[in-house]
């Protein structure tokens, strides 16, 4: 390859690139600086042409005083990434810097992937040859391994997988190509980075898989949405210009909605565990997805198209979303519980009655009902039964008080009685004297071993419970470190 062509060609896109980007590299500046403190460059030792060390610049995705702990690789949901980070790396805006790397002639458009220091002894034998070329931006591995940060197993080192497995392909691969290299084939790579850069900013191939059935009910349901919106606005099926509009929204909606969505992370969540933040994140990617699908219809089509019609499409489109979502949710719970919380009395090998139904007991009623086999809930008993007598505390029965305890026993037949609070000395004698009479086992939360230390002190007068029992339990109760009485 003529190497003064391709300099040429480098400084000339670097340049264009940089007075371009440069509004919008100076926005994604201040959004990094007010995301965490620190500077919004980060500049990091590599190894460029002839193994001499350079300095390449990115947008800091890390915290600035992280250093150099943890991983040499940047893994799937980098817990040191900041907020920002991980949309700069899952859309590559963080490698825009290196545009003055690429202009100063350290870096190359199209070359090796500059490494670092790290795994500056795996240039050896025939892998030293990669440093006689360039380091670059885009090439066959950054497009081959354009979400590698997927690729490291969950159960092994993600340096040393790197390093035996990943690495020697990534050389292969830029030996076999840049002996060969041209100018022309380099600017297929750009192109190819590009595209590859934009369309990987989503695992299309891992969200069809996984998140197949949900889209497939949301386009289903923007759809219908549409339809509807124009039957209200119209009062029938729209005529006219407005029906050439109608038709062409029948395809290009769902195509950028479902796009906004995808990139606004409606899909990151689990349906079965849809929250409170996933609605937001539904809620803002769907109204800005038809924001943007309105917007290229009026354009493309008829600006005088209805701004109404969009409204309620809208609006109808993330009501529908919301409680397709939420009934998927409770299908599950229901699937996972089919006879209901109040029913699994007899059937399970525990059931827990829990007292206290503040906050800390609906937490702990779910962690036990939904995270381990064989338990039921039977409910809470609280000592103001009188706001909650008749009503459920996150889904489960609020049974009564410490009076109601032998009813309690007499219908659910309790195995366990577990209190999220610290009882006082004299509640404490009562509970461990009826809990012995009916051979139902205590357990005091806070005085687990694992919570001592979470929970803040109450006060409590615990000088009747003997050193001793709280030291055997950790050896003899139900569950090592529990307290209990039987």
């Amino acid at each position: 390859m003529d190497q003064s062509a391709k300099r040429v060609m480098d400084v000339v896109l670097a340049l264009l690139g940089l007075i371009v980007g440069a509004p919008f590299m100076a926005v994604i500046a201040l959004l990094v600086r007010l995301d965490s403190p620190g500077k919004a460059i980060f500049s990091q030792r590599r190894l460029g042409l002839h193994g001499r060390v350079f300095r390449m610049h990115k947008f800091r995705k890390f915290p600035d005083n992280w250093g150099t702990k943890g991983a040499a690789v940047t893994v799937v949901a980098d817990a040191r990434m900041t907020r920002l980070g991980r949309f700069l790396e899952r859309t590559k805006l963080d490698e825009l810097p290196q545009l003055w790397n690429i202009l100063v002639g350290e870096m190359s458009f199209v070359g090796p992937r500059p490494e670092t220091l790290n795994f500056k002894d795996l240039f050896v034998g025939e892998f030293a040859h990669v440093h006689d070329y360039l380091p670059g931006i885009f090439g066959p591995n950054q497009v081959a391994f354009r979400n590698e940060s997927h690729l490291y197993p969950p159960d092994q080192n993600p340096e040393t997988f790197y390093r035996e497995q990943l690495f020697p392909r990534k050389a292969r691969n830029d030996l076999e190509y840049f002996s060969k290299a041209t100018l022309w084939t380099d600017l297929l790579w750009i192109l190819r980075g590009l595209w590859t850069s934009l369309l990987g900013t989503v695992d299309w191939k891992r969200l069809v898989r996984h998140r197949s059935k949900v889209l497939l009910t949301d386009l289903i349901i923007i759809e219908v949405a549409w339809l509807g919106a124009n039957l209200l606005r119209f009062e029938g099926l729209p005529a006219g210009r407005h029906w050439d509009v109608y038709l062409s929204g029948t395809w290009l909606i769902p195509l950028i909605v479902l796009s906004a969505m995808a990139l606004g992370g409606s899909y990151r969540g689990i349906l079965r565990h849809f929250c409170s933040v996933d609605a937001i994140r539904l809620a803002v990617s769907g109204a800005v997805g038809w924001a943007l699908a309105y917007l290229v219809l009026l354009v493309v089509e008829d600006r005088s198209a209805s701004f109404e019609v969009g409204f309620i499409a809208t609006v109808l489109t993330l009501i529908m979303m919301g409680a397709e979502r939420i009934l998927h949710r409770e299908r599950t719970r229901l699937v996972a519980d089919p006879h209901g919380d109040s029913h699994r009395e007899i059937d399970e090998q525990s059931v827990i009655v829990i007292y206290g139904a503040g906050r800390r007991g609906v937490a702990l009623a779910n962690l036990l009902s939904q995270g381990f086999g064989g338990v039921a809930v039977a409910g809470f008993l609280d000592d103001n039964p009188g706001d909650l007598a008749g009503r459920r505390v996150g889904g489960y029965q609020a049974l009564g008080s410490e009076r109601d305890l032998d009813t309690v026993h007499a219908v659910h037949q309790v195995s366990q009685l577990w209190m999220t609070f610290e009882p006082d000395r004299y509640k404490y004698l009562r509970l461990r004297k009826w809990c012995k009479k009916n051979d139902v086992k205590l357990v005091i939360m806070p005085l687990l071993e694992p919570f001592m230390t979470l929970c803040p002190p109450s006060g409590a007068d615990l000088s009747a419970i003997p050193v001793a029992l709280l030291e055997d339990s950790r050896s003899h109760g139900p569950i090592p470190g529990r307290l209990s009485i039987s």
